[in-house]
């Protein structure tokens, strides 16, 4: 990487946005050079150069010093900083080294004068730094893993027909917000999966801590907690036959116990739910949960509903991650919290491992840390639940299931459905994804472009020229990826279980 280099004049340390209004109040004729120049705090003879258009490559208020100018126009890394953008709205984000590529393949195919290097095809190292400093909107971030299904499933049709059997139900019975409940089940280990930073020597290659085995056993915790700020206490199930006594010790008050094998009970859950909740005509409960087939086809769980007014709504498909509270709010610092806790146990009792027997303490001290109402609070806002807001997902929030045909499809199924008038019109679940994948930058010399070509995804507030913009554009050497789809059979949706003034 060449040295980086430190300005040492004080040329041009005046403002655009001065220099601009001087120039304009030149050109208006509202003022001299020089009353312009005091006014502004601009120098008198550089305004005069602008306003006379002497300078050949400085014109208006850019500033340019010296005989390095960048490879790209200020109005083409705008246009490439667009289709960076576009590309990690749709989850198919570009590494730092790809753009390097996309900047050298820019260049060649646009015959931009440049000194990248030709021998790895890639801009350097420090025209990367330096488009970062130019473009602050821009930061280097490790993206969180999402599915393919969850990335379809979260479109737009979804999750206004999600909205829409909310709102008939909350429309039908007024739910005030201590009455509506989320209800999640989340798996905790005896070994943590992801150990807390720690301070070491630099340029130490490895770096350990403690756990109490290579695998820990797994035990499944229940929460539920309610737009009001209130939380059902948990209900934890041991992977076991047999309930000990020492297994409760240290739990939050009023936690609840099984043992099954399986590790998820959802009758037994659902009667301490009912036995906290205390749901009764006059006071009902809405239950919002996901879409799980313990769920939707448990026909004890059904039946509980019913005969304890509860409503229990459940969640579209591979929505969890943008419409479930627990997940949004409160899950995150839950598992932070216990992380914390099993890693201050193995410090404090140096030699001894990690046990199902410790686990409920350890549980009851990340809980305490993490019930807060606030927390509770803010996970129902969020996700448009409570205050009621079906508009809290902008269209940029669904812009990674555009990278299949999901609404359209979506939208033909439905249309055909209701022209046929033998058969009852029923809801459809979103195509699966067959294939989707995005071009490399290695494979750029088998796409066929056009010339000219305008780019589709510019921003609206740049006046492109031309002259200035690119020939050959960022999306035609690396496309927005697009995925073939089919028509599933299998009905899944959001629907309610059971409701007190409608049932499915």
């Amino acid at each position: 990487m060449p040295t980086r280099y430190t300005r040492t004049t004080q040329q041009q340390t005046w403002d655009s946005e001065a220099m601009e209004k001087a120039i304009r109040a030149v050109r208006n004729g509202e003022m001299g050079f020089l009353k312009a120049s005091t006014v502004f705090g601009v120098p008198r003879s550089t305004l005069k150069r602008r306003v006379q258009g002497k300078n050949k490559h400085a014109v208006e208020n850019v500033k340019i010093l010296g005989s390095r100018r960048p490879i790209f126009s200020p109005v083409q890394e705008a246009q490439l900083v667009q289709h960076i953008l576009e590309l990690e709205n749709r989850f198919y984000g570009l590494t730092l080294r790809d753009v390097r590529k996309l900047a050298f393949q820019l260049a060649e195919r646009n015959n931009i004068k440049h000194n990248f290097n030709k021998d790895t095809q890639m801009a350097g190292k420090a025209w990367a730094s330096d488009f970062r400093k130019r473009h602050p909107e821009l930061t280097l971030r490790s993206p969180e893993a999402t599915s393919l299904a969850r990335a379809q499933g979260f479109n737009k049709v979804s999750v206004t027909k999600y909205f829409d059997l909310l709102e008939e139900v909350r429309s039908k019975t007024n739910y005030p917000p201590h009455r509506i409940f989320n209800v999640d089940e989340s798996g905790f280990t005896t070994v943590q999966n992801k150990s807390s930073k720690v301070l070491a020597k630099k340029g130490k290659k490895q770096v350990g801590a403690i756990t109490s085995a290579e695998r820990g056993v797994l035990s499944t915790v229940v929460i539920c907690m309610a737009a009001g700020g209130n939380f059902i206490p948990p209900f934890i199930i041991f992977p076991r036959k047999r309930m000990k006594v020492e297994l409760q010790d240290g739990a939050p008050p009023g936690t609840g116990f099984a043992c099954h094998s399986s590790g998820w009970m959802p009758s037994a859950w659902f009667k301490h739910f009912l036995k906290f909740a205390k749901p009764t005509e006059d006071d009902p409960a809405l239950l919002i949960l996901d879409g799980h087939n313990s769920h939707t086809k448990n026909l004890d769980l059904i039946d509980l509903a019913r005969r304890n007014h509860t409503t229990v709504l459940c969640l579209p498909p591979h929505c969890s991650h943008r419409l479930q509270p627990l997940d949004v709010s409160f899950m995150g610092p839950l598992n932070k919290y216990y992380i914390r806790a099993v890693e201050k146990y193995l410090r404090n009792n140096p030699g001894r491992a990690l046990t199902v027997f410790q686990f409920s303490k350890l549980f009851g001290e990340a809980y305490s840390e993490a019930a807060q109402q606030s927390i509770a609070i803010n996970g129902f806002r969020k996700c448009g639940v409570e205050p009621m807001d079906r508009h809290v997902f902008k269209d940029y929030d669904f812009v990674p299931a555009d990278t299949t045909d999901n609404i359209l499809l979506e939208q033909e199924l439905q249309q055909n459905e209701a022209n046929n008038e033998n058969e009852t019109p029923e809801r459809v679940e979103s195509p699966s994804i067959l294939q989707v994948t995005p071009p490399t930058l290695d494979q750029e010399e088998n796409i066929n472009v056009t010339l000219p070509v305008t780019s589709p995804i510019l921003n609206p507030y740049i006046d492109l020229q031309p002259s200035t913009s690119f020939a050959v554009a960022p999306e035609d050497l690396f496309p927005i990826p697009k995925a073939l789809a089919k028509i599933r059979k299998i009905n899944r949706k959001s629907i309610v279980v059971y409701s007190i003034v409608q049932q499915f």
